[in-house]
């Protein structure tokens, strides 16, 4: 009895050396930056922000003949009726696009439910 209640007054007592000794570590940093490095993270968000406005993201189902877009066109609309969906024309060829979504990863969930109905469907990036 007498070596647990010895070995319990031991532990205690290098518990709260232990403890004293942790808390009497302090350090104090002073930093100084250049007023440079403050005006290139302003002009780094102002770049992001204007990036992040003009950028978005499509699911392209089609890009070629007129014939065929405006047929995949109809059928989209009829498998898919609440969608957003985009028939248009760059030079040579015309494409079939769906939705416009700001978040990555939305249009990638969207994408996943396009593919099943049209596997070569993909995700573009788009910028205004």
């Amino acid at each position: 009895m007498n070596n647990i209640l010895s070995g319990i007054v031991f532990t205690l007592i290098f518990s709260f050396i232990g403890v004293y000794k942790l808390n009497a570590q302090e350090a104090y940093i002073n930093i100084q930056q250049d007023s440079t490095i403050t005006k290139l993270m302003r002009a780094k968000i102002e770049i992001d922000t204007e990036n992040y406005a003009s950028k978005f993201y499509t699911i392209q189902l089609f890009y070629g003949d007129n014939k065929s877009a405006k047929e995949l066109y109809k059928n989209f609309k009829e498998t898919f009726s609440n969608w957003e969906v985009n028939l248009s024309f760059e030079t040579p060829n015309y494409k079939v696009q769906v939705g416009r979504y700001k978040d990555y990863y939305f249009g990638l969930n969207k994408l996943n439910e396009v593919k099943r109905v049209y596997p070569a469907a993909f995700l573009l990036e788009i910028k205004d």
